[in-house]
C-alpha cells in the first residue's frame, strides 16, 4: 500500500478570456496590459463589452474584482445617469493547468430605476449565460 499524499493543481484565477452569449449579442473580453508603458499614447483598455448598450472599452481602474470561493466577479458600469444606470457583473470560475481552457460562465447585468423615488427593487437583473475561452497568463519579472 503506498502512503504517497497526492497533490492537488493550484486553482488559478482568470486573467485572459474573451466570451460571447449564445446568441452573439453580448461578448466580453479581457487581455492584460503587457510591455512598457509608452508616454504620449493612451494606454490601452484591456476589457471590452459589446453589447445592446454599445461596444464599451474600460480600464483597469474602472474594473472592480471581488474573489469569492467560487471564482472572482468582475463588475464595471455599463451606462450611468442622474437617475439611472446599469452595471455588468461578470462571474469567472478558477481554471487548473495551464493552457487556454473552455468555460461557461454568466454575465448579471443590473439595472437601477430611472425614479429619484423608488417604491419597490431598486434594481432589476438580467441574466446572460456566455461561453468562450479563459485562461491564466503567467508574466515574469524582466
Amino acid at each position: 500500500m503506498s502512503t504517497a499524499a497526492t497533490t492537488a493543481a493550484p486553482q488559478l484565477s482568470v486573467n485572459k478570456f474573451q466570451l460571447a452569449s449564445h446568441s452573439g449579442n453580448t461578448k466580453v473580453s479581457y487581455s492584460p496590459p503587457q510591455g512598457p508603458i509608452v508616454v504620449g499614447l493612451p494606454p490601452k483598455t484591456p476589457f471590452v463589452y459589446s453589447g445592446p448598450e454599445g461596444e464599451l472599452s474600460f480600464s483597469e481602474a474602472q474594473i472592480t474584482r471581488d474573489d469569492t470561493p467560487m471564482g472572482s466577479i468582475w463588475s464595471v458600469v455599463l451606462t450611468q445617469s442622474e437617475a439611472s444606470s446599469t452595471t455588468l457583473a461578470l462571474f469567472l470560475p478558477p481554471v487548473i493547468g495551464n493552457g487556454s481552457h473552455t468555460i461557461g460562465t454568466y454575465a448579471v447585468k443590473a439595472r437601477r430605476s430611472g425614479s429619484p423615488v423608488i417604491v419597490g427593487a431598486v434594481f432589476t437583473y438580467e441574466v446572460e449565460h456566455l461561453k468562450g475561452d479563459a485562461e491564466f497568463v503567467r508574466f515574469f519579472a524582466q
